[in-house]
């Protein structure tokens, strides 16, 4: 009480003239009292009254100072660059004190250099930047964002840019600017993709505008126009020199408008599979007229076409047709894999024809999967290979007691010679 007593005196000073009862103030409160003496311009007292009763800054004397130097900038008859010094000395690093409010008010007098001048002590950098494109200071802006580090407040000055800059003088703006040029991309590739691939085009980057095209091609569900697109990516990779990419993508193309001829021709679902998955469902639906066309077209080779007509006829059980196709011609990936997909699929007795032309190096192994260990151990004595029966033996279950000591025996004699 008798603190507000004394300011209560100091205010009913006859240079001040704000007469108060301590009922009034009470009503009032000093934060009223406060904004009173800075109608009147007294900030010295206000300061000292705030400093006394020991008010918080942002309500006190930070407060007090922001409004000195609102009404500072309004001033005439100073020289701008005199004028933020002599502020800044005054405000330091005041806690709770708003450069960019004090710059803005200085934009509204209309002195746009004592209003850059300010927001260079502004240390928010988001604070900063909306005021210098208030400004037109884009260039500086967009510097300020990029040293911010604040990905979101760069964002928020390019998209600004766009919106207020012709496109070719916005493009050559942050061209030189590797971050912001960077940011922007990125921000087409999810936003704006007509932009990006004009981006790509613009800097001869035919590269990255046909992995753009392909990603694109994919999200049309529309048969002719992903075909277009693969074509535009076509000529993309082509001016990119990339003879592989140019030649895998109208491989691509020849792939997807063949699928589409099996869909209008079976009514079943093909556009989108891979060339090894589009020959598996040709073999399995016994199509080998397009089975024979693709392995001609791609120049898929014999090993890779062997493996995947053995397993497509193995899934479909059609064990007469993987029988002709074993003496079609002699097998580039042997006979092993034929006795694999019939044991796999549990019909030994299929797999029992393909035994006599297994390899020697390979006949103890395909005898171990068919589960005959004795004809494996046999054969593994006859080639005189010892490590062939260690393999034997130790698939050999220990309740066959008779099979193990004669396996054991066998090892016995192979040592001994």
């Amino acid at each position: 009480m008798c603190q507000e007593l004394r300011v209560l005196n100091a205010v009913r000073n006859k240079n001040v003239g704000i007469l108060l009862t301590y009922q009034q103030l009470q009503h009032l409160q000093v934060p009223v009292l406060i904004d009173r003496l800075l109608l009147q311009k007294l900030y010295w007292l206000a300061i000292h009254i705030c400093q006394y009763l020991k008010m918080p800054d942002i309500e006190g004397a930070s407060r007090v100072l922001a409004h000195w130097a609102c009404d500072k900038v309004q001033q005439s008859g100073i020289e701008e660059e005199q004028l933020a010094r002599a502020i800044a000395e005054k405000l330091g690093d005041t806690p709770g004190v708003s450069y960019s409010e004090i710059a803005n008010k200085a934009i509204e007098c209309g002195k746009v250099d004592l209003a850059i001048r300010l927001l260079g002590c502004e240390l928010k950098a988001a604070e900063q930047v909306p005021l210098l494109l208030k400004m037109g200071r884009n260039q500086l802006a967009l510097t300020k964002a990029i040293e911010s580090g604040d990905t979101d407040l760069v964002y928020t000055v390019l998209l600004n840019l766009q919106e207020r800059m012709p496109r070719g003088e916005f493009l050559m703006s942050i061209r030189t600017v590797p971050v912001a040029c960077s940011l922007y991309l990125q921000f087409c590739r999810e936003h704006n993709r007509p932009m990006l691939l004009e981006l790509y085009y613009q800097e001869d980057n035919f590269q990255e505008e046909g992995n753009t095209r392909i990603a694109d091609s994919y999200e049309d569900e529309r048969f002719e126009t992903r075909v277009s697109k693969l074509v535009a990516t076509q000529d993309a990779f082509n001016k990119a020199k990339n003879e592989c990419a140019t030649k895998l993508t109208e491989e691509q193309i020849r792939l997807m408008r063949f699928q589409r001829k099996m869909e209008e021709e079976t009514n079943k679902p093909f556009l989108d599979l891979s060339l090894h998955e589009t020959m598996y469902k040709l073999i399995v639906e016994n199509n080998q007229k397009g089975v024979e066309q693709l392995r001609k077209d791609f120049k898929v080779p014999d090993r890779r076409f062997w493996w995947m007509k053995i397993l497509a006829l193995s899934e479909t059980g059609d064990w007469n047709e993987l029988d002709r196709f074993s003496k079609s011609k002699k097998s580039p990936i042997g006979y092993e894999p034929f006795v694999e997909v019939c044991v796999k699929n549990r019909n030994f007795e299929e797999a029992q024809k393909y035994m006599g032309r297994v390899t020697p190096e390979n006949l103890v192994r395909c005898y171990v999967k068919l589960g005959k260990l004795e004809q494996a151990a046999e054969s593994a004595l006859q080639s005189k290979n010892a490590e062939d029966l260690n393999f034997v033996l130790s698939k050999c279950p220990p309740s066959n007691r008779a099979l193990f000591e004669k396996i054991q025996t066998m090892r016995n004699q192979l040592g001994a010679k």
